[in-house]
């Protein structure tokens, strides 16, 4: 599969209530969080959470809102502008500077990236385990290169091998395709669909995913 390369920014909607982001560019971020809600240009965003701690930001600061809009990644300046209450309620406000651009014009927010998978399947009374590449990541599933076929519909449980902060992501999923490529070392590539994982492994794979995305429009724009 080839890169991603970002093409020019073209206009996007501002996230919507509901919809999680990523706060790139904050002390110590980037940062989870939730839109709480958009009025006249400015964001309410969930405070984000460190040990169930809120984290406390500095106001004034600028900063960037990565988002997905039907699954296209796209993102927004912001700046800080109010806090939560002294008793920690409410949340950040965040005043959106300029328009909500589209990073891509792909139809999901996917990322070239090869890691070390490993798979366990579930083969009657005992358990087959695989190892496997990806070719892409996203935060709803993944494409795998592996040396044997795996039947359509079988449950998998993959251990990713995102290194960094992201670390070891133990994630349950469903295999929706599998397809003979080639006779390379790994000749079949499996399509597998991520089922319902814990927020904080959701956190850290969102926030993996688009700092790939950032990291690729950089090396594509030039920028250091």
């Amino acid at each position: 599969m080839s890169a991603v390369v970002p093409t020019a920014h073209e206009a996007a909607p501002l996230p919507e209530r509901g919809t999680r982001v990523l706060l790139d560019g904050l002390p110590g971020g980037p940062w989870t969080s939730l839109v709480e809600g958009l009025s006249d240009g400015t964001l309410v965003l969930d405070p984000p959470r460190l040990g169930g701690e809120l984290v406390p930001l500095p106001l004034g600061l600028r900063f960037v809102v990565a988002y997905a809009c039907r699954e296209i990644p796209c993102e927004v300046d912001a700046e800080l502008v109010a806090g939560p209450g002294p008793d920690g309620a409410g949340g950040y406000s965040a005043r959106v500077i300029g328009a909500g651009r589209r990073l891509q014009r792909r139809g999901a927010v996917r990322v070239p990236v090869h890691l070390i998978v490993q798979a366990q399947m579930a083969g009657g009374v005992e358990e087959v385990s695989t190892g496997a590449i990806t070719e892409n990541l996203s935060a709803g599933g993944a494409l795998l290169r592996v040396k044997g076929a795996i039947e359509v519909g079988a449950p998998l449980l993959t251990t990713v091998l995102c290194g960094g902060e992201a670390g070891s992501l133990h994630i349950e999923g469903r295999v929706v395709r599998c397809d003979r490529v080639d006779a390379q070392e790994r000749p079949f590539r499996v399509a597998i669909a991520f089922l319902d994982m814990p927020r904080a492994d959701e956190d850290r794979l969102i926030r993996f995913i688009f700092q790939r995305q950032r990291e690729m429009r950089r090396r594509a724009e030039g920028v250091a």
